[in-house]
Parts: C-alpha cells; sequence; structure tokens
C-alpha cells in the first residue's frame, strides 16, 4: 500500500510525511521511501514488491499515482493553506519575485494539485491553520487514516517532538553537519537546495508558520491577481484556498 503526502506547497506537507513515517516505522507496518518525483512513480513502483506501507512525499498527482488510488493500492494524507500564503512562502523560501513564480505557472500547478488530490478517494484532507493549532489532534487523525493505533501519550509525545522548536533545532544541526561535511565538487547546487535525507528539511525550510502573512508580504495588485486565478479555476473562496 503506497501512502502518499502530497500536500500543497509551503503547507506543512513534509510535517505530515515526518509524522507518517515515524507512525508507520514504529508500528512495523512499513518503510519510509522519501521523496521523489512524482513523474518517476512508474520507475519507483517497480522497485517496491512488499506489502506494507510505502511513505513517499510528492506534490504533483500524475497518472500513474492516480491509478494506485482507483486501484484501492493507496492513501493520501494532504494538507492545504490560504494560497496567499503558500505564494508568499514561496517566493521567501526560493528567494524569487512575485512575476517570476507568476510566469512559471506556480500557481496553476497548486489549484491544479489542489483539485486532484481532494477529489480522490482514502485521502486525508487537513487544514493548515488547524493543524498548527493543535498538531496532536493531527497526529491522531494520521494515525486514525492509517488504522495504527496509538496511545494518546504517544501522540502528545510525538506532536511534541515534531513543533516549530523542534523543527529548528534538526535544521540547526543539519547545518552544521553540512558546513563540516566536504562538498562533492560536481554537485552544483546551492548550499541552501541541500536537504537532510531522513526529515527532508532544507536548511532554510522554515522561515514563517504565520497566518495571513500575506498581509505583510503581498501588495493589493499581486493579491487581487492571485484571487482573480482562483475565481478562474472556479473554486471560488473556500476555506480550501483562501481563508
Amino acid at each position: 500500500m503506497w501512502v502518499f503526502c502530497c500536500g500543497m506547497f509551503r503547507s506543512a506537507s513534509t510535517l505530515q510525511f515526518q509524522i507518517t513515517s515515524q507512525l508507520v516505522q514504529e508500528s512495523g507496518r512499513g518503510i519510509q521511501v522519501g521523496w521523489i518525483d512524482a513523474k518517476r512513480f512508474a520507475e519507483v513502483r517497480s522497485h517496491y514488491t512488499d506489502d506494507g506501507y510505502k511513505v513517499i512525499k510528492v506534490h504533483l498527482c500524475p497518472e500513474a499515482i492516480q491509478a494506485e488510488f482507483a486501484a484501492g493500492n493507496a492513501l493520501g494524507i494532504y494538507i492545504h493553506r490560504d494560497i496567499r500564503d503558500v505564494y508568499a512562502s514561496m517566493m521567501k523560501q526560493r528567494q524569487k519575485s512575485f512575476d517570476f513564480l507568476w510566469n512559471e505557472g506556480f500557481l496553476d500547478t497548486c489549484l491544479e494539485s489542489y483539485q486532484t488530490w481532494t477529489q480522490l478517494p482514502n485521502v486525508l484532507i487537513s487544514e493548515y491553520a488547524q493543524v498548527m493549532a493543535d498538531l496532536p489532534r493531527e497526529v491522531d487523525r494520521i494515525a486514525q487514516h492509517l488504522k495504527i493505533d496509538i496511545t494518546p501519550d504517544r501522540t502528545c509525545s510525538i506532536a511534541a517532538a515534531h513543533s516549530i522548536a523542534a523543527q529548528k533545532e534538526r535544521i540547526t544541526q543539519f547545518r552544521q553537519q553540512l558546513l563540516q561535511t566536504p562538498l562533492n565538487p560536481s554537485d552544483h547546487r546551492e548550499i541552501v537546495d541541500y536537504h537532510d535525507e531522513a526529515t527532508l528539511l532544507h536548511m532554510n525550510h522554515i522561515d514563517s508558520a504565520k497566518i495571513d502573512r500575506w498581509k505583510d508580504d503581498l501588495t493589493a495588485e499581486q493579491v487581487d491577481r492571485i484571487e482573480a486565478k482562483v475565481r478562474e479555476w472556479g473554486i471560488g473562496y473556500r476555506a480550501s484556498t483562501l481563508n
């Protein structure tokens, strides 16, 4: 059974992946595969034949992944966030301008993926603000979705281990380790592009978990363009995309 942690960009999908991986591995129910290029899923699939949970982090949902849901061979764990906050957060994380992301089609990618994932069967759908406000509840919801028994004490301890403070400490430790490790001269990535293979945290992964950061980071004209695009997609002003 494939478990796709597939949330919207910059919306705590890595957090869901970490919690899911821990629950699956501690229960002995499966393994953590990690992040993959969703377009290569058909290739990756051929390397795993066991029946246990196989936890994968993706954002996009190509036909090969959709087919696993149609066959009853997949679970999804999806999280979404106010799309204006998503946009503002991505600008900061990638150090790109509003127009760069716009011309790249970033917003359309987010909205298309939102529509695809949320219409599939067996997908747990979470909302960013609620998760940030009550992380133990989210741990419990994920465990229930996976049909993994967990005690209230363990729920709280897993949540505490994945608080923002704990995540920032992991990033600090990873940064120190990375700076002390000779880098491959043939690897031309910027240092901020490196990530920890186990947690999938980047060196600049967490900037601000603030709700409604778009009010400070985006101009009125930029907000109007985002909201108009959401209307074009026919999604409207539901909490799914705009709070």
